[in-house]
């Protein structure tokens, strides 16, 4: 009997630590390079390439960069752009500074897009540049080159200003919820003695309210109960630099029978 319990155990011991670990660990919030655009404190503009001067190489450099809560660059990836290009485009974003990103007045990790711009004078940008002035260096932007954050994203120039939906775990938005309907046990489900969790996926708008409701895992019997009841719920706005924001999470519904 104690060898046919000892498997279970493990298994639930194994999934509780790696639940914890995920709650615990730091968040890292995806952020449009258009908003963080807003956020750059200091800017150390690139140095063009001799090499690529000489061969009249211009274009864009995109990088995939994540910033600390103290608004640091720690991370950079090359996402695209010329190889004779990158290195001078990384080593000077790598030293550019943000204001921290807040979510609910706490700083966060972000991770964005970075595009720098180069140009050489006398010459038109690059196809699908956005944001170069044909000809000419860029006023305060040595070197011939033009730096800066672009939008490479359609969606992003056409809505500049719209938030995207944020993924938060259910442990930080339980500290969110305001108001919570608790479902009623089905008949049928009782009478069966169907019992267990009914994990849904939640998206909330930028009031709190929830917005949508797709079934992740539960017993169908039970399901609709938990869906019916979770819609009732109401949040406070959760905020990203003080401005309210979709949110996408998890909720959890225990259906528990007395013994």
């Amino acid at each position: 009997m104690t060898r046919h319990l000892l498997a279970p155990l493990l298994l639930l011991s194994v999934l509780t630590c790696l639940a914890t670990s995920q709650e615990a660990s730091p968040q890292v919030v995806p952020v449009r390079q258009s908003v963080m655009a807003s956020q750059i404190i200091a800017k150390v503009a690139p140095i063009y390439p001799p090499l690529a001067r000489q061969a009249h190489i211009q274009g864009a450099v995109v990088l995939k960069v994540r910033i600390s809560k103290s608004g640091d660059v720690e991370n950079l990836q090359l996402y695209s752009g010329h190889p004779m290009l990158a290195p001078a485009a990384i080593e000077a974003v790598k030293q550019w500074k943000y204001k921290p990103y807040l979510i609910n007045g706490d700083p966060v990790e972000v991770e964005t897009r970075v595009t720098v711009n180069f140009t050489l004078s006398g010459k038109s940008p690059a196809e699908g540049v956005v944001g170069d002035a044909p000809g000419g260096t860029p006023s305060g932007e040595p070197g011939g080159v033009c730096c800066g954050i672009t939008s490479s994203n359609p969606e992003d120039a056409t809505h500049p200003s719209e938030f995207q939906r944020v993924r938060v775990s259910q442990g930080v938005m339980q500290g969110l919820l305001i108001s919570r309907v608790q479902p009623e046990y089905p008949v049928d489900a009782k009478d069966q003695r169907v019992q267990g969790a009914v994990v849904l996926k939640v998206n909330l708008d930028r009031e709190g309210n929830v917005a949508n409701i797709q079934l992740v895992t539960g017993h169908p019997l039970l399901a609709p109960a938990a869906i019916e009841a979770v819609k009732q719920w109401k949040y406070r706005p959760y905020l990203l630099n003080d401005a309210p924001t979709e949110v996408e999470t998890q909720v959890t519904v225990n259906f528990t029978l007395a013994k």
